[in-house]
């Protein structure tokens, strides 16, 4: 076995470059409206489902894929999530400086006729964390 053989087949590569080469940064850019924002979140819940899940070579130990190598990629993007039928992905992350996040959020992708296209982008790095009650 190569270490080629640990990155994605080609036509994997190439749908997850095309997305990279999109312009948008997870916990930078803010995009969407109301119905974008209302479509991504519920295909965001479907990725996490069913979603394959990249990440970069070093960070695949524990779960996901390595996404291998693409000329461009936002340097803030730490995980990638593209839908089994290849129609949607999402890109989260965020910039740190001094080891803590000073940006975080999420971009979601629709791939149509005319290729992959950003649909919509959000921040949540300021978004109160969900409650979960404790089981006794």
């Amino acid at each position: 076995m190569g270490v080629a053989s640990c990155g994605p087949r080609p036509a994997e590569q190439a749908r997850i470059c095309a997305i990279f080469a999109l312009p948008a940064v997870p916990g930078d850019t803010q995009v969407g409206d109301a119905a974008d924002l209302a479509w991504a979140k519920a295909r965001e819940r479907a990725l996490f489902r069913s979603g394959a899940i990249y990440g970069p070579g070093w960070q695949v130990m524990g779960h996901g894929r390595a996404w291998g190598r693409c000329p461009v990629r936002a340097k803030p993007i730490e995980h990638l999530l593209i839908s089994p039928d290849g129609t949607y992905a999402m890109t989260k992350g965020g910039r740190r400086a001094g080891g803590r996040p000073v940006s975080f959020g999420s971009c979601y992708y629709e791939n149509g006729p005319a290729g992959w296209r950003v649909r919509a982008c959000r921040r949540t790095l300021d978004d109160p964390a969900p409650l979960v009650g404790l089981k006794r």
